[in-house]
């Protein structure tokens, strides 16, 4: 089918750019992780980080990173990721996707083939950035724990230890993501 090849296109357009990427985001994670680039809250010191969070968008590929302390409360400022180094991508999205709606029809097979499509992206875009993440960690060797969520699921991942982890969305530290 047509439209899968465009999507898979896609996916594959997807690695090449963040490939091109991967170094200025690992650089990125190295000045975070030595705590260089952070800025603190008022009253807060870079020794009161409890957790290192990185909370990405689905829908903008784009990451916000915040220190919390050990009661789980905000404690710098955000640091925003990839707003504006996927254009290129995103616009070929938007032509592509315009035209594959275009042929949509209401079958189940139109709505796996875009499932399917979104999963590969998912899965594309979560192994870029836990291999720059894990090159950085390695670079600083820091301890900290670190956590990795989508800011629409109630789950993330522990990037020290690689593990599934629940995360509460009422704390303090979730943030409304926009773009």
């Amino acid at each position: 089918m047509e439209q899968l090849k465009e999507l898979k296109d896609l996916n594959t357009l997807l690695k090449a750019a963040l490939a091109v990427l991967r170094p200025k985001i690992t650089e990125e994670l190295v000045q975070i992780l030595n705590g260089t680039a952070i800025m603190m809250l008022p009253t807060y010191e870079k020794g009161d980080i409890a957790t290192f969070n990185f909370e990405y968008s689905r829908e903008w590929l784009s990451v916000v990173f915040f220190g919390s302390n050990a009661r789980g409360l905000t404690i710098t400022e955000d640091i925003s990721f990839l707003r504006n180094e996927l254009k290129e991508y995103f616009s070929k999205v938007k032509e592509v996707m315009d035209m594959v709606e275009e042929m949509e029809d209401d079958t189940e097979e139109w709505e796996e083939m875009i499932e399917e499509y979104n999963e590969e992206k998912s899965s594309i875009y979560d192994n870029w950035f836990g291999a720059c993440w894990e090159e950085a960690q390695t670079q600083t060797q820091n301890r900290i724990p670190a956590y990795y969520s989508d800011n629409e699921s109630d789950l993330g991942i522990e990037l020290l230890s690689n593990t599934i982890v629940e995360i509460n969305k009422n704390q303090s530290i979730i943030r409304y993501y926009s773009n």
